[in-house]
């Protein structure tokens, strides 16, 4: 089914009421963007879906979805304020971040990585699982590879020897839809390259040059056919084994 604003506007209402699946659901797709539609920014990677995920982690402990998204969303953040205390320091005040508040993340993460592996065997989210163990420092044994399915979006483009990027792994269609226009919204029509490949099984099937099917910053969907994922899904908030990605938004500079 098609996200439309009134999508995001009704899963805010009832998260906001203190609806636990809504909150999980809100904070699933806000994981997508790098800021919440409704408050967009400056287009630095703000976080949105945590507030949700905390919700519906507090809301529902023993929910493996919402502990394993926000313990990779976690993750990822503790990465992206790694990657800019080496890059650039003095930028971490401006976010109202610094070494001690990214080893909190970093003690949370584990925390929260332990409940989900108390929790027992988890079926095919064992490769992520492990992998996540890896981004996360509390293993250094390389994951088993994993023959997931997902979705690749990609928008690159080059400043002398400094790559600009954005990425989004999702594993639903219309969901990758929505990110992308959002994505497109708040970068106004993206870097430069804008690529969405399609992976079955772990093997791409399918890569699309977006640029082709941008009308005024905006992509022509209808021009589009979007090939179905088969085979088992990446889970939501999981590392691909491997392949340096993670499922939801991230960019930066390299």
């Amino acid at each position: 089914m098609a996200i439309t604003d009134e999508t995001i506007t009704r899963l805010r209402s009832m998260a906001a009421a203190g609806d636990p699946q809504a909150a999980l659901k809100l904070g699933r797709l806000l994981c997508l963007t790098a800021s919440d539609p409704a408050e967009p920014g400056d287009g630095a990677p703000s976080w949105p879906e945590e507030r949700w995920l905390r919700a519906a982690v507090e809301a529902c402990p023993d929910d493996i979805e919402a502990l394993t998204l926000l313990t990779g969303r976690l993750a990822q953040q503790i990465s992206y304020w790694e990657a800019t205390l080496d890059m650039n320091p003095d930028a971490m005040a401006e976010y109202g971040q610094d070494e001690d508040s990214v080893k909190r993340l970093q003690t949370e993460a584990e925390e929260l990585y332990a409940r989900i592996r108390a929790a027992g065997p988890l079926g095919h989210a064992e490769a992520g699982l492990d992998e996540m163990a890896v981004l996360l420092g509390v293993s250094g044994k390389p994951a088993a590879e994993a023959t997931y399915s997902f979705y690749v979006l990609e928008d690159e483009a080059w400043s002398g020897s400094v790559r600009h990027f954005a990425a989004i792994v999702a594993c639903d269609a219309d969901e990758m839809r929505w990110a992308c226009d959002k994505w497109l919204a708040l970068s106004e029509g993206g870097f430069g390259i804008l690529t969405l490949t399609a992976h079955v099984d772990g093997a791409e099937v399918s890569s699309i040059d977006l640029g082709q099917y941008l009308v005024d910053g905006v992509v022509d969907w209808d021009a589009i056919a979007v090939p179905d994922l088969s085979g088992p899904r990446l889970p939501a908030g999981l590392p691909v084994p491997g392949r340096g990605l993670c499922y939801g938004f991230s960019g930066g500079a390299e």
